[in-house]
């Protein structure tokens, strides 16, 4: 809620200047930021289910147009697996939003959960996706060798996808949601 929306009012018994919050105003805060969590989440569930499914598909396609050997098709098959975790996560996600109320305190539940989605994801990327495909891609590049440049780059890759989602969590998710654990406990003092 903005400072501007908060109403200034003096207390006569103490002299003292207090503020006022408009709840109405607080209300379509807490509603904004249940709905910029929301699509957030979404828009991260769906670009991972796209792009995923794409690299899968590649991949199948890769393997059996150059007859390829096992090590292609557990790529793709790996890739198409987590596309179907994504798919379980994000139903199990979207039933679970019918249970809140529609009250303020509801939304900010809501919009809580939805922070608390965008933390586990971010998470679950690191331990495990980029660690296991970052070892199954350089266990294939072992395996059927690779020139130098090509280690560096998949290496430099997968250590950058590492720092940034690592970083896109404790900068950005976690605070988030820290704030809007710390407006409900303020909420509930009141």
């Amino acid at each position: 809620m903005e400072f501007e929306e908060m109403q200034k009012i003096w207390n006569e018994q103490t002299g003292e200047t207090m503020y006022a919050i408009n709840e109405s105003a607080l209300h379509k805060s807490i509603s904004r930021k249940k709905a910029a969590a929301g699509k957030r989440i979404n828009l991260v569930e769906i670009m991972l289910m796209i792009i995923n499914s794409t690299v899968s598909v590649i991949l199948f396609t890769d393997a059996i147009l150059d007859k390829e050997g096992p090590w292609d098709y557990a790529g793709a098959t790996i890739m198409a697996l987590t596309v179907v975790f994504l798919i379980y996560f994000r139903n199990k996600r979207k039933a679970k939003e019918n249970t809140f109320d529609r009250s303020m305190m509801g939304e900010l539940d809501h919009a809580i959960a939805n922070s608390d989605s965008m933390v586990r994801i971010a998470t679950l990327m690191i331990y495990y996706y980029l660690i296991p495909v970052g070892i199954f891609s350089l266990g294939k590049m072992l395996y059927f060798g690779a020139d130098i440049e090509k280690w560096l780059l998949i290496i430099g890759m997968f250590a950058l996808a590492f720092f940034l989602v690592r970083w896109e969590r404790k900068a950005m998710h976690i605070p988030r949601k820290r704030n809007l654990i710390a407006l409900k406990k303020r909420l509930m003092e009141d």
